[in-house]
């Protein structure tokens, strides 16, 4: 833990310049996509730009991320030009409602660290059960866009959808359980 900061530092550095070069893309395609989702997209990396300028390197940390993820579902899904379209009109609304659950999983994140020294058992009962509300929301998040995508796309996309995002899921769920303590004795 003592190196935290030091590791936070060298994956914002990683990150800064191909996130940075996302933001002025997107900025570009706000002008050009009449996609209200796509739109919104864009306008949150305009606020991480700002964010970056004002000091907030792990929202552009989490942006860039977010748009790598992105990157990577469009590759995995394998769709045509029309397809894609389609896809994307369904999955960005997707990104911004899961951008908000990630925020509470963050918010659960922190509250451990903050108590990890003194936590007590009530303490660890109300994180764990936030904890597991979380996973109940994403979960009735994915189905929620199974359908509308189903409904947009077709079922077997939409069934591909759900294997993609489960992958994503499974191993950003893993890196972050690796990297947290478990509960002192």
């Amino acid at each position: 833990m003592k190196y935290k900061h030091l590791a936070l530092i060298c994956a914002i550095a990683a990150v800064s310049l191909p996130a940075i070069h996302t933001v002025q893309a997107a900025e570009e395609a706000a002008t050009t996509n009449p996609v209200p989702a796509h739109n919104e997209a864009s306008k949150e990396a305009v606020a991480t730009a700002v964010a970056a300028d004002e000091g907030k390197e792990i929202d552009m940390f989490r942006f860039s991320l977010r748009m790598e993820k992105m990157e990577f579902v469009k590759k995995a899904m394998k769709l045509t030009p029309e397809q894609e379209k389609k896809f994307m009109d369904v999955y960005y609304p997707y990104d911004i409602e899961l951008k908000k659950l990630s925020d509470k999983r963050l918010a659960i994140i922190v509250d451990y660290a903050a108590k990890i020294d003194t936590i007590t058992d009530a303490d660890a009962d109300k994180l764990a059960k936030r904890s597991l509300e979380f996973r109940k929301q994403r979960n009735a998040l994915l189905e929620k866009y199974y359908g509308k995508m189903a409904k947009a796309t077709s079922k077997t996309i939409a069934a591909r959808f759900l294997q993609v995002e489960s992958i994503v899921q499974a191993t950003t769920d893993v890196k972050i359980g690796a990297s947290i303590p478990l509960m002192p004795e």
